[in-house]
């Protein structure tokens, strides 16, 4: 089998202040289309492509969005995650309640929510 992986879609509801949150990531702005009951918007960070999908509507907001199927969160990975969170503290991504977290085995761990509360995880390699 020939696949490589192309990119995840994510549901937005503030499509401009999604891609300012994602810029703020480091994602490059790509493709863009405009559609009758959405807009789909492509960004990438090296090979790695997110399209973020607005909808006309707005979607309804879920009870317990960590417990639905299907995309959980989105994980990034760095050599340095104190200078990443450093720099995403600095630029008003991340909340001064958000802390790298030590895990066993020498994990270290960086979750915080997008703007519409998905999880992004930063993981130090």
């Amino acid at each position: 089998m020939d696949l490589v992986a192309d990119h995840v879609g994510i549901v937005v509801s503030d499509l401009e202040r999604s891609k300012a949150f994602y810029r703020a990531l480091g994602f490059v702005d790509g493709d863009e289309r405009v559609m009758e009951d959405k807009t789909l918007s492509f960004m990438h960070l090296g090979d790695l492509a997110v399209e973020l999908f607005a909808y006309a509507e707005p979607a309804i907001a879920v009870d317990h969005p960590d417990r639905t199927l299907g995309f959980k969160h989105l994980a990034l990975a760095t050599h340095d995650i104190d200078a990443v969170y450093a720099g995403l503290h600095e630029a008003g991504v991340i909340a001064d309640d958000i802390a790298i977290r030590e895990m066993p085995d020498g994990w270290r761990l960086l979750f915080f929510p997008d703007p519409d509360g998905m999880e992004i995880e930063i993981k130090q390699l």
